[in-house]
């Protein structure tokens, strides 16, 4: 990227911070943004959840703000690894950055997205709806092989 805050899903998946097995950072941020790629493995939701959750209080972020950003983040990467992958081999990207006052987080997958083969349950199938009473809005977006999900979270004004 040259510079310019990223917008589009493209945009928002590529370049910045990239991190290792374990969901820690390991190379530099750009400037205010978060980037980060691990193998889609359930193994790797709590650094994602830790790395998204302390990007997120160094920018200020108000406590009960920040832990639904992270709760929303955590379906969003369950759902790519689940449904995306269905456990194969495969990478998921969270992203991460501040614009016109929200919080932005992308959820990128390259997977073929399935339902499960499960009888429905009264204990599953509720991440897209939890992600979308606690963002401000939703976009998700599937189209040649990758999925996007864009979550944006306004953030509390000097006046709020």
């Amino acid at each position: 990227m040259s510079g310019a805050t990223p917008s589009t899903p493209d945009e928002v998946a590529a370049g910045g911070e990239q991190v290792g097995g374990a969901g820690e950072p390991t190379g530099p941020p750009g400037p205010g943004t978060l980037a980060v790629t691990v193998p889609a493995r359930p193994e790797h939701l709590a650094g994602l959840r830790r790395t998204l959750g302390g990007w997120l209080a160094g920018r200020g972020v108000p406590a009960p703000l920040l832990a639904d950003i992270v709760l929303a983040a955590d379906e969003a990467l369950a759902n790519a690894i689940e449904h995306g992958y269905r456990f194969a081999d495969g990478l998921v990207a969270l992203s991460g950055h501040v614009e016109d006052g929200h919080v932005v987080v992308a959820v990128v997958d390259h997977g073929v997205w399935k339902t499960p083969d499960m009888p429905p349950s009264p204990y599953r199938g509720r991440g897209m709806s939890l992600i979308r009473a606690l963002a401000d809005r939703v976009e998700l977006v599937s189209t040649g092989g990758r999925t996007s999900l864009i979550a944006r979270f306004r953030l509390p004004s000097a006046s709020d």
